[in-house]
């Protein structure tokens, strides 16, 4: 009853405690129900947090410090980055090369099985260009520092051969657009025809004449990327007498009739092998030639650009000059061409007017007749020629020995009668024994071999021959003319047992190292030493 009684105060209490706070409240009351209102609210605002919510706000404040820090690294990502491009392109642009673009092969000559062969032969062809044109370039640097002359610096570092251009930068254009605003893409773009990819491609196509592969050729298309140099195509033929013997009906003596053997691929394949050598010679002094001449400074103006280009088709001249009794007579008529160039070029320069001398004169030996006299009057011209613009003494007597090894290839007995006494008169202006010009003396030597070979081994002259040839082998401390007297025609009829005249000159050489410059009695005695060695004199 008592718990009753309780619960029922307890109840009304409540209510009445409810009613009043419900109650309505005078005027004068009124201005501060919101002051006693504002305070419970704001008591509950400082109210302290639950674990639970302080959590939370802990990991939204560290979700966003996280956010912060990783858009603070990603910026300088791609700060680096940008960097990093910018370098890139920078590198590719300052080592930007000159690009040799070298296709393969494509086989127009005909001959069944050559496609399998295509991809070889199209590499071994690269590979003999490289070493070509390192040759090439070897003899440039020679020719700049034995003669002195301002002529264009080879590079150091040969393009190598490829069979698709380099486009690193085109690439790396191509993908920045796709990032770049498209504000800045026409900027973009202008890189790739700022620089472009520059340099030479070459088309190789295999030629054939008549359907039985009787005479085998490689033509050659040469391209500049960007073009400015004109465009050149060539050629290059088999030799006459490397010709096959193509299948054939022919009648013997005896009236039977014999069908010569077919030819068959394996045959065309090696005779394309062996013209790669000719071919690759010819590609690499032409290739040469275009870097040479499209590189020729532009502080060169008038007449000093055009001395600058004869100089260069002087020097390929010369080397077509000596490239023919190796890799193909079709090479004296390329250095006709480029030493006729030179004198239009530079009308008063005597020197390819010499050079064209040596030239007709070494063409004329190979044929008889009235073409070797024709050749052989051909170099006299020029020879006279280069004698009125040369006032060198000592160029001038080269040049009439020259003329007058010219003079006896005609076989006419006036102009060998004059080249007899121009010979004599040189001697006795001369001193052979301290002339240290090696090429001077091969050509003395070359002289008096001709004209031994003329009078039947005369014992006299071919002593001279002997004597002029050592003095030019000891002279020349770059041996070159070492391997080509071997092989040199003027000399067969006096440099028997070349070889062995070789190695006594190799030890007479070791025992005495400064006797190419030696002259004098001293020089003419060990030269006399050699030839009783040899059994010469």
């Amino acid at each position: 009853m008592k718990k009753r009684l309780v619960l029922i105060f307890t109840f009304v209490a409540i209510n009445f405690s409810s009613g009043c706070s419900q109650a309505p409240i005078s005027n004068s009351r009124q201005t501060e129900a919101p002051i006693v209102l504002a305070v419970p609210e704001l008591q509950q605002s400082e109210k302290p947090n639950t674990p639970v919510e302080e959590v939370l706000e802990n990991l939204e404040k560290l979700d966003q410090s996280f956010n912060r820090i990783v858009f603070s690294l990603a910026k300088v990502l791609i700060i680096l980055l940008s960097l990093l491009v910018i370098q890139r392109i920078i590198l590719l642009i300052i080592f930007r090369t000159s690009q040799l673009i070298i296709h393969n092969f494509t086989n127009a000559s005909g001959a069944e099985g050559m496609e399998f062969v295509l991809p070889g032969l199209s590499q071994l062809a690269r590979e003999r260009l490289v070493k070509e044109m390192k040759g090439v370039h070897q003899r440039l640097k020679e020719h700049i520092h034995s003669s002195g002359l301002p002529t264009y610096p080879p590079p150091d570092k040969l393009p190598l051969p490829q069979t698709t251009p380099d486009e690193r930068l085109s690439n790396l254009v191509a993908s920045l657009n796709e990032f770049t605003p498209e504000q800045i893409d026409p900027l973009v773009n202008l890189l790739k025809m700022i620089f472009p990819v520059y340099g030479t491609k070459v088309t190789s196509i295999l030629q054939s004449q008549g359907e039985d592969y009787r005479r085998l050729g490689i033509t050659f298309e040469i391209t500049d990327i960007e073009g400015r140099v004109a465009s050149k195509l060539y050629t290059i033929w088999e030799e006459k007498d490397t010709e096959t013997v193509t299948p054939t009906e022919v009648k013997t003596a005896s009236d039977e009739e014999v069908e010569l053997p077919i030819v068959d691929s394996g045959q065309v394949k090696d005779r394309f092998r062996l013209l790669l050598k000719p071919a690759t010679r010819w590609l690499a002094l032409e290739l040469s030639r275009r870097e040479m001449l499209s590189n020729v400074p532009w502080y060169y103006l008038g007449n000093w650009s055009k001395r600058y280009q004869a100089q260069i088709q002087n020097f390929f001249g010369v080397i077509n000059y000596a490239s023919a009794p190796t890799h193909g007579s079709f090479f004296f008529q390329l250095a006709i061409e480029d030493l006729r160039a030179a004198i239009e070029l530079d009308p008063n320069w005597y020197q390819p007017y010499e050079n064209l001398g040596d030239t007709y004169s070494t063409q004329g030996r190979e044929f008889q007749g009235s073409r070797r006299f024709n050749l052989q009057r051909q170099a006299i011209l020029q020879y006279e020629k280069a004698l009125v613009r040369c006032e060198d003494q000592a160029i001038r007597r080269r040049i009439k020995v020259g003329k007058a090894m010219a003079q006896l290839l005609t076989n006419d007995q006036i102009q060998i009668k004059e080249a007899q006494k121009e010979i004599q008169l040189l001697e006795k202006q001369w001193n052979a024994q301290s002339d240290l010009s090696s090429r001077f003396l091969y050509n003395f030597a070359s002289w008096y071999a001709i004209f031994t070979a003329q009078n039947n081994g005369e014992e006299e002259t071919k002593l001279k021959a002997r004597r002029y040839l050592l003095y030019a082998l000891l002279r020349d401390s770059d041996r070159n003319l070492w391997e080509w007297a071997n092989k040199d025609p003027d000399f067969q009829s006096v440099r028997e047992r070349f070889t062995d005249l070789q190695f006594v000159l190799m030890k007479k050489l070791n025992e005495f190292p400064d006797l190419p410059q030696m002259t004098g009695p001293k020089f003419v005695k060990h030269v006399g030493e050699i030839l009783k060695e040899m059994n010469w004199t």
